[in-house]
């Protein structure tokens, strides 16, 4: 039958893809890519064809060299175990999550090319390959969200795109980079602005592709803009626009295929972080496949149980690098959007779940400290811890998303810096848990509100934010610089000062 051919198309490209190299290994994977585009044409819609456009012009832009790596019988052997164990996976996920009335065998090819590009990033054998499983995991993201949620062709030739991001990673663009970062903290600027008075921005649409800027999207918009221009490695800074595409997109395709491409082109340079960031990614891309493809409450209770534990997989594997500084803060904000929308009893499910991951993040951090790592940064940890339990703490007063949003930007951007050099004084009190810091503010609403959630949850962050005062003994001096010196050094002192002072003053005359 037609359904069967794109799995067997799929299946025989696979296996010349192992056997052989050079171009014949790359056409093979290039004929994965179509098995799986023509299984996603008969699932949804033949126009959805579109989306392979993407992933086929990222690999033919990852030549295979023409002689076979050197390798071993112990890394052949993991190499097979490990595509075995993927699509063992991936057979069982595609037969509890169906997409309507179709055959397995046409329902499994997108999550087999998704479990390929798992192996290949698992376990690759040199670092075009890492790249091409990279490139294979954020299209098969975006073909697995658009066969569940399907989109018009715009959103699913865009989602098709974001398959790009993984071979621009290494490239950068060097002729905007004089440009870019200004252009960054100007759209920063108007986004806070709006959001600071409130400017109602109507949806905007072009085709069937459109731009949510409601609720706190504008916001986080301009947190990732800043953290991008002032923060990231230069010739990285483009990629702060990933998070925001994910930010203003409501397609569920379009959004969690950026998050995809932001984590691969995170992990491009710096590897630290990557699997578990990827296993925070997938858990998140499944709340929008839960809906259409399982009875209502089951899928309520299993979006809330993926959505706090792919928080707290990302906030485990943000410790360092463009992880913390992009992808922490996106996954927050698409986070917070996501927690109004939770009943109260999966919400309890929600704030246990990151309850036990603030402890779990502060236990990997005293161990690490104790192995005397330099790498585990208390007070980050304790910070982070925080945020999870402000996201997770939905009062009515909207205490735990300021509390969030407060302390995402300290993580974010205020403590990514020595600031050696530029008033040493007011740069200690910027960095401090006195009042006129935002760590001051952030950490005292976060208990305010997660007590109003529950006491259990309220005692734990104030044993947390108690943590804080102690955390400087234990971390040493601070770290390193993200980035080369430039004259923006300012900018996060400032940040701290401005977001910290007011709810500083508001707790003070509360006596809080």
């Amino acid at each position: 039958m037609i359904v069967d051919l794109p799995i067997v198309v799929f299946m025989i490209a696979l296996l010349v893809a192992y056997g052989t190299t050079g171009l014949r290994r790359q056409a093979a994977t290039v004929v994965m890519l179509l098995g799986a585009a023509w299984s996603l044409a008969l699932l949804v819609d033949p126009a959805t064809i579109i989306w392979a456009v993407g992933p086929l012009l990222a690999t033919l832009l990852l030549p295979r060299p023409a002689e076979r790596v050197p390798s071993t019988f112990e890394v052949l052997t993991r190499r097979v175990l490990t595509i075995a164990g993927l699509m063992l996976l991936a057979l069982f996920l595609a037969s509890r999550l169906a997409f309507g009335e179709n055959p397995l065998l046409l329902n499994v090819v997108p999550w087999f090319l998704g479990a390929v590009g798992a192996a290949w990033v698992a376990s690759p054998i040199d670092t075009r390959e890492r790249v091409q499983g990279q490139v294979l995991m954020v299209g098969a993201t975006g073909a697995l969200l658009v066969a569940a949620v399907p989109a018009g062709v715009v959103t699913v030739a865009l989602t098709g795109g974001t398959a790009l991001v993984p071979v621009m990673a290494g490239r950068g663009l060097a002729a905007w980079r004089p440009l870019l970062s200004p252009l960054m903290l100007l759209g920063a600027a108007a986004a806070a602005v709006a959001a600071a008075i409130g400017l109602n921005i109507p949806a905007l649409a072009v085709a069937d592709f459109s731009v949510n800027l409601a609720g706190p999207v504008l916001v986080g918009l301009a947190v990732l803009l800043v953290a991008g221009a002032a923060r990231a490695p230069l010739g990285s800074e483009w990629m702060a626009l990933l998070g925001g595409v994910a930010l203003v997109a409501p397609a569920p395709s379009l959004r969690w295929s950026a998050i995809a491409a932001l984590v691969a082109a995170a992990t491009a340079l710096d590897r630290s972080g990557e699997r578990p960031a990827w296993i925070a990614v997938g858990a998140l891309a499944t709340v929008p496949i839960l809906p259409p493809l399982a009875s209502p409450t089951w899928s309520a209770r299993a979006q809330a149980v993926a959505l706090a534990i792919g928080l707290v997989v990302m906030a485990y594997a943000a410790r360092s690098g463009l992880l913390r500084v992009l992808a922490l803060p996106a996954v927050g904000f698409l986070v917070l959007l996501a927690v109004g929308s939770l009943s109260p009893g999966n919400l309890t499910r929600f704030q246990w779940i990151a309850a036990v991951g603030a402890l779990l993040l502060l236990t990997r951090t005293v161990i690490t400290r104790l192995a005397r790592s330099p790498v585990a940064i208390l007070t980050d940890q304790l910070i982070v811890g925080l945020a999870l339990l402000g996201l997770a703490a939905r009062d009515g007063s909207g205490l735990g998303a300021l509390a969030a949003v407060l302390l995402l930007i300290d993580v974010a951007i205020v403590r990514l810096d020595d600031f050696s050099g530029i008033a040493p004084r007011l740069v200690s009190w910027a960095r401090s848990n006195w009042p006129g810091s935002i760590t001051f503010a952030g950490g005292t609403l976060a208990v305010i509100a997660a007590l109003q959630a529950s006491l259990a949850l309220g005692l734990l962050a104030a044993l947390l934010l108690a943590g804080l005062q102690l955390a400087p003994l234990f971390d040493g001096p601070p770290q390193a610089p993200e980035r080369p010196r430039s004259r923006m050094g300012w900018l996060a002192p400032a940040l701290s000062f401005a977001f910290g002072v007011a709810p500083a003053l508001m707790l003070r005359m509360l006596r809080l």
